[in-house]
């Protein structure tokens, strides 16, 4: 009697892909069109966390990537089991969490059929992801994948949507695909240029005010703000994700702003004519919207004056590159 190996099929290369970037666990339900996803993890060291609810499992992943810097992997099947997943995909996008929400999709053979269960989730999940797609060749796993955790744990991190379709899952993998090598970008810090005219306009200011936020707190900047803040005597706020990256109890210390329409921090900005909004992420404040800017504004952030156009100040001026350089600076 002659017993063969099974093949390795698209699912094992997926799994092997998802443990070369590191994955411990996915949390999901399992289902019929995604069943040899599920069959392949309990073969590999990555634990397979079992959901009462899809939703359940995405809020898990958010949980996950928040706590670790590293991206949670939810998994459901098609359908109503990924269309569950979109709320906690949604937040993990909205609180700037690295997330990799993975479901299956009817087979390439059943697409424009009518088929049962068969609904457009790629176009469903693209408002509220980095990146949504769908994995329609096997060959393309090792990319997607290597591409999808690139996009969801770079600055600013949110979550990114993969399908697969059932066909796909079972297909035999190509022979020669492996996972890609994991290359972590690093940010170029600010040219000469942008710390002078950010100098500059500091220096003409008559009331700057730091607002910290989401970005500061992940990239560990505290100290750096607070050199920067009392350097040059600048009162910091923060955002609600941005508290504790400046003491609350620091002379210069304004607090909190984003939840009164009108509090006593967002007053402070009424007044204020350069403000300097260090990777806060500007989209979750009301104060935003609703202070009024008066004709003492110079600019929302140093991201503006600097010419940047990310209106989420992501890619702005570093603030380790201003308070390490703010010294040398004439």
């Amino acid at each position: 009697m002659i017993v063969t190996e099974p093949s390795r099929s698209t699912a094992d290369l997926i799994v092997e892909c998802l443990e070369n970037e590191g994955v411990t666990h996915v949390f999901g339900i399992p289902g019929e069109e995604n069943i040899r996803l599920v069959e392949a993890i309990s073969r590999s060291p990555i634990r397979y966390v079992l959901t009462r609810h899809e939703q359940g499992a995405s809020f898990m992943a958010e949980t996950y990537g928040r706590l670790t810097g590293r991206a949670g992997v939810c998994s459901a099947t098609l359908g109503p089991g990924a269309i569950n997943l979109l709320l906690g995909t949604a937040d993990a996008t909205t609180n700037s969490t690295p997330l990799i929400a993975v479901s299956a999709q009817v087979g390439m053979n059943r697409s424009f059929k009518e088929s049962h269960q068969g609904v457009d989730l790629v176009s469903m999940f693209a408002p509220v992801t980095k990146w949504s797609a769908l994995v329609a060749t096997p060959g393309a796993v090792p990319e997607m994948i290597r591409k999808a955790f690139k996009l969801a744990q770079t600055e600013r991190p949110g979550a990114v949507y993969l399908a697969i379709p059932e066909d796909v899952e079972k297909t035999a993998a190509p022979g020669g695909q492996a996972p890609l090598a994991v290359n972590v970008p690093r940010p170029d810090e600010p040219s000469r240029g942008q710390i002078e005219r950010a100098a500059a306009l500091l220096r003409d200011a008559r009331a700057p005010v730091v607002l910290a936020g989401h970005g500061a707190a992940r990239a560990g900047a505290g100290k750096a703000v607070r050199r920067f803040a009392e350097t040059l005597g600048v009162p910091v706020a923060t955002t609600f994700h941005g508290k504790g990256v400046f003491p609350d109890d620091h002379p210069l210390a304004l607090g909190a702003v984003g939840f009164m329409r009108h509090d006593y921090a967002n007053f402070g900005f009424s007044d204020a004519d350069i403000r300097d909004a260090r990777r806060a992420e500007l989209v979750l404040q009301h104060w935003s919207l609703d202070a009024p800017l008066g004709g003492r504004l110079g600019a929302a952030s140093l991201g503006d004056l600097l010419g940047e156009e990310d209106p989420q100040v992501e890619h702005m001026l570093g603030m380790r590159a201003v308070a390490t350089h703010w010294q040398e600076l004439p």
